[in-house]
Order: structure tokens, then sequence, then C-alpha cells
């Protein structure tokens, strides 16, 4: 019996594409488990040292410290905008091996430069601030927020790039070496109760600068200025749409807490700031989702177009707001015993923000959907102009909500800007889909 040569060929190459998928499963569990417990690690150290410090310093100074982590946090997403998130833009689609290293490596030149200007831009105003109002603090926190804002943002860098080379056991290590020292310095403070403003500052420039140095000689890279400039000059139009989304995100949702202070005093704001902080390890997760996530929505797109896209879209949102939507209601009846738990009776009475916080990361969270979904299509204008209507309404909304309920109301002017933000995405998520 003659054998059929075309099926014998047709299921050897099944068979050997199906052997080279079960070959790769190990590496992506791998990669999987490293990363989760990335993320665990993140999530844990931003937990305790949202407790650690809201119990030592109480309300008022940890309100001013607040306020100075706010700026820093500032400036790291500035960096992230201007460098990092073009950076991971444009790297799955550049297919050159030669040409995808020149693109790294101008990116890291490009960040160098950028974190040498957020540094002395940090310095300088810590310093006015110091000259003019004290506020409880001296040079040892213009110096540690100088340093850390040069380091946090090359961290940045250096874990995106982690992210597009599935480097994972170097993306613990860079986070482990970075978090668990402010930990421990921050815990042995506080048990001798010497954890002040400054010290709590100082703490995260001492952390982060060696590491941060480390981590970018390692990478063995050519760095000159004129790559710098030439990556810029490359990525201007992605940058800008990126800075302008995530500068207006920040004003609205951590920049207003300024617009508030005449109002609820450095109080109101510790206790938002550090409730807030108790699902900090919420923050870390959406920066994972962020690295991770937005390459993969890109290489969908571009092996299997919008179709292949909207699979990944749907299978995305199912996967990341289902479990979020069931654990909302709790909180809504456990507040209060948390917080007291948690921070201790000073707090007890701003517990409904516990709440309010969990409700604008789920929103934020389902943003992050049609967020993803248009960064694959290269389309960024939409995020950005979302980004601007989101923080316009919350930006207006806080001096008002926060005259009429005080420390609350920041939460609430932020979900609101948020959810007009989100439908703005989503209306135009559908239409793209109802044109095919």
């Amino acid at each position: 019996m003659p054998c059929d040569c075309r099926g014998a060929g047709s299921s050897s190459r099944a068979g050997a594409a199906m052997t080279s998928w079960l070959q790769q499963l190990p590496l992506r569990g791998r990669y999987v488990h490293w990363v989760l417990a990335d993320q665990i690690l993140v999530s844990g150290c931003n937990f305790v040292l949202a407790i650690i410090y809201a119990r030592a310093l109480g309300p008022t100074a940890f309100g001013i410290y607040a306020l100075i982590i706010v700026a820093q946090q500032y400036l790291v997403s500035v960096s992230v905008s201007l460098v990092g998130n073009p950076l991971v833009t444009r790297v799955p689609h550049v297919e050159d091996k030669d040409a995808r290293v020149r693109l790294i490596a101008g990116s890291l030149s490009a960040q160098l430069m950028v974190s040498g200007v957020l540094a002395l831009l940090a310095m300088a105003g810590l310093s006015l601030c110091l000259a003019i109002w004290g506020g409880g603090i001296s040079e040892l926190a213009v110096l540690g927020l100088a340093a850390s804002s040069f380091a946090l943002p090359l961290l940045e860098w250096c874990r995106k790039r982690c992210f597009v080379d599935r480097e994972a056991v170097a993306l613990i290590l860079v986070d482990a070496l970075t978090y668990l020292p402010v930990v421990i310095g921050a815990f042995l403070l506080a048990q001798s109760g010497s954890l002040t403003i400054d010290l709590g500052v100082l703490l995260w420039g001492a952390a982060s600068l060696p590491v941060a140095i480390a981590a970018a000689k390692r990478q063995r890279l050519p760095l000159s200025f004129a790559a710098a400039r030439s990556f810029m000059i490359d990525n201007w139009r992605l940058a800008r749409d990126f800075l302008v989304p995530f500068q207006a995100q920040w004003l609205g949702s951590q920049g207003m807490v300024y617009l508030a202070v005449p109002v609820v005093g450095p109080a109101g704001i510790g206790a938002y700031r550090s409730i807030a902080g108790l699902l900090g390890f919420t923050n870390a997760i959406g920066a994972t989702l962020d690295n991770t996530m937005p390459i993969r929505f890109a290489e969908a797109y571009r092996t299997g177009g919008r179709a292949a896209l909207r699979r990944c879209t749907v299978r995305f949102s199912i996967a990341v707001l289902g479990v979020p939507a069931l654990l909302l209601p709790p909180l809504a009846f456990f507040a209060e015993p948390i917080i007291r738990l948690m921070l201790g009776e000073a707090y007890s009475g701003y517990a409904a923000i516990l709440w309010g916080q969990a409700f604008y990361v789920f929103v934020l969270y389902a943003s992050r959907v049609a967020i993803y979904h248009e960064r694959a299509r290269l389309q960024t204008r939409r995020i950005a102009v979302s980004a601007l209507l989101g923080s316009a309404v919350s930006t207006l909304l806080v001096m008002v909500m926060a005259s009429e309920f005080g420390a609350i109301g920041l939460v609430w002017s932020t979900v609101l800007g948020a959810i007009c933000a989100l439908l703005y995405l989503a209306f135009g998520l559908v239409g793209d889909i109802q044109r095919g």
C-alpha cells in the first residue's frame, strides 16, 4: 500500500512544532515564577514600609514625608515617559539584532542624561522649600531626594530591560537589593525611635544609588551623547504621547495632594497616603503588567493582526478584573478594623479611604485593557486625551470635595476622574471593534 507522503510530512511538521512548544514550557514557567516572586517581593516591601513609616511618624509627619515622595514619584514617571516606555514600545517591532542593540544602547545613554537632570531639579526644588518653609526637614532629605531621583529612574530603565530580555533573575536581584535595605533600615530606626522624615527620605537614596550604578554598568553597552540625542529625536513623538498622559494621570491621582494641603493639612495627606499605601501591592502588580503585557499585546498584533489583538484583550480583561471585583465588597465592611490593626488608632477615623482607594485601583486596571490595546497599534494619542480628561476632572473636583468631605474627598475626586478616562477609552475601543 503506497505511503501518503504529504500526510506524513504534515504530521512531522506538526509534531516538530508541538515538540518545540513543549520544550519552551519549562522556560516560560520559570520566567513566570520569577516575575511572580519579584511581584511578591516588591508588593510585600511596599506594604511593610507603609505600615512602618505611618506608625513611626504619625499622620502629620508622614504627610510631609509623603509630599516629598510624591515629588520623587513624579520625576520617575517623567523619566519612564521620556525613555522607558518608548523603548518598550519600539523593541518588539525591531527584528534586526544590531538595530535592536543600537536602540537599547541609545536609550541607556538617554536615561543617564535624564536621570542627571532630574537629580539636579530635585536638589534645587527641595533646597528652595527648605530655605522658604523648613517643614521639619534638613539637608539630609535634600541629599536623599537627589540621590533617589537619579537612581530610581535608572533602575526603572533596568527593570524594563529585564522584561524586554526576559531576564527574570536579574529583575528580582535588582529589586531585592533596592527594597530590602530600605525595609531593614526603616524597621531598625523605627524600633529605636530614631526614624525621622530626613532619614526616611535618605534611606531611599542610600539604598537605590549603588544598585542603579551597578545595574547600569552590567549592561556593557556603548554610551554616548550622540546616541542619547539620536534616541530622543527618533522617539520624541512617542515620548510626548506618553509624557502627557502619565503626567496628567500623576496630577489627577497624586499631584492633587499639593492642592489639598491647605484644606486637609499634612495630617489629612498623611492619612490618605498611608491608607493608600496599604494597597501599594497593586502598584507593583500594575507595574509588572505594564512591563509585560504591552510587549505581549504588540506581539499578538504583529503576528495575528487586529483579530489576535482583540482575543488577547478579551482574555486579559477576564483574567485581571475578575478577582478585584470579588474583593471590593468585603472591604466596605471591614475597612475600619483593618486600618486600626495595620496603622493604629490615629488613622481609624480615615478608614473610609480604604474602600474608595480600592475602587479607584479597580478602575485603573480596567483602563489598562484599552491602554495596552492602543499601545500595540502605536495609537497613543487617545491615551493622552483620556489621561488629560481624567486629570482635569480630578483636579477640578479635588478642592471642592476635600472641602466638603475632608481627606476622603481626595479619593473620590480621583475615582471620578479615572471613570471619565475609562469611559473615553472604552467608547473608542468599541468604535474600533465595530469598524473592524
